[in-house]
Formats: C-alpha cells, sequence, structure tokens
C-alpha cells in the first residue's frame, strides 16, 4: 500500500518545504492541480529532479487533448498523470496513448461518476493504470468519513471489472478515517490537508505510513 501526498500548495517554496520535510514517509509525491496552475510543467520537472527515487503524479486533470497534455506530462518527468474520469473515450484513449510512448502510467479520477459500474465497463478496454476514487475537497473534511461509506462496494465493483487496475483513494483522508480504508485495502491512499496543514507534518505522514503498514 503507497501512501501520496497531495501537494497542493501553488507557492513554489511552501510546496517543496512540505515535500522535503515528508519525503522519506511517502511515496508518490504529486504536483497538485493548483500548484500545476500556478507554475506549470516546470514545477513537474523541478520536482522530478528533487526526489528521482519517487513516482511524481502531475495533476493535471485532463479532460480534452488527451494525447498533448499527457504527452507534456511525461516528457517533463511525471511518472503518473491524472484524467477526469468522464472525459471522452477517445480522449482517455489518447492519454493512454502517450503513456504507451513515454513510459508513463495514467490515474483515472472518478470525481462526479455517478455510476461506477458503467464507468469501469466503458474503461475496461483500455485497462487503466489507475482508478482513483475521490471526494473532492469542496465536498470532504478532514477527518470526516460519511463520504466514505460507500467505497466498500465501489471498490468491490472495480476489483471485479478492472482486476488488474490498481484502486487509489482520495478525499479527507486523515489518521481519524484512515482505519476505515485499511479495511478496504486499497493499492494507494493520497492524503493532502491532513498532513500539510498538521502541526508537525512529518509526524502526521510518518504516523500514516506506519498505520498503513500495520506496524501501529
Amino acid at each position: 500500500m503507497l501512501l501520496q501526498l497531495a501537494n497542493d500548495s501553488h507557492i513554489r517554496s511552501d510546496f517543496f518545504t512540505l515535500a522535503i520535510k515528508v519525503a522519506s514517509h511517502v511515496d508518490i509525491i504529486e504536483v497538485g492541480t493548483p500548484a500545476l496552475l500556478a507554475h506549470g510543467m516546470e514545477l513537474v520537472r523541478e520536482t522530478k529532479a528533487a526526489f528521482p527515487g519517487h513516482k511524481v503524479l502531475a495533476d493535471a486533470k485532463i479532460v480534452d487533448g488527451g494525447y498533448l497534455e499527457a504527452a507534456m506530462a511525461f516528457q517533463s518527468g511525471a511518472d503518473i498523470v491524472t484524467v477526469l474520469a468522464f472525459a471522452p473515450v477517445k480522449t482517455i484513449q489518447e492519454t493512454v496513448k502517450a503513456a504507451e510512448e513515454f513510459g508513463g502510467q495514467i490515474m483515472l479520477d472518478t470525481l462526479a461518476i455517478e455510476s461506477i459500474e458503467e464507468f469501469a465497463s466503458k474503461v475496461a478496454p483500455f485497462t487503466p493504470d489507475y482508478v482513483c476514487l475521490h471526494t473532492s475537497a469542496d465536498l470532504s473534511d478532514v477527518g470526516e468519513d460519511s463520504h466514505l461509506t460507500g467505497y466498500a462496494e465501489k471498490m468491490g465493483t472495480l476489483r471485479r471489472i478492472l482486476p488488474h487496475t490498481m484502486i487509489a483513494v482520495a478525499g479527507g483522508i486523515s489518521l481519524d478515517n484512515l482505519p476505515v480504508l485499511l479495511s478496504l485495502r486499497p493499492d494507494v491512499v493520497i492524503a493532502g490537508r491532513s498532513i500539510s496543514r498538521a502541526e508537525n507534518p512529518v509526524e502526521a505522514a510518518a504516523t500514516m505510513k506506519k498505520r498503513m503498514a500495520g506496524s501501529i
């Protein structure tokens, strides 16, 4: 089980201060959408150069121009690029094409997807690398778990239709609601605000990683 830091800081110095502090406790460093909008692909390049031993995810949330936008991210050093799951099938196909060409991976983000079964059936021919069950920041408070109650059924559907796809979970995940998710055994746990806004981000990330490993 991997821990992904959702690093959304749009201030470059804050972005790298947080990443440097917690890097030894996370597996994937995400260049979050606000950071990406503020600094573009240059920040992806800088992040990969600073953390060559980590996977770097560009949270581009691609919804059109699939091949070009995914290729730009991969060429900038991203290992994983996000695509919104409601994007046209052709767009998803084009991002997969770019991933295959540049040796990267695609994560399909299920924001605003109402039927996981319908979505999974639509993308099954592509065998996506990752699918992220995601409740938006606007709809999820840190530590709250009401929005996570439906994740078990959704994960069951994904594992049935997409057995070779890794499942990520995101949306207000913290040490408080982590136990709800650990019982579901996702492949990737994505945490942002619960780490970046913690009084001690290093301790928060380290404790989360240890609990995921079952050591505490």
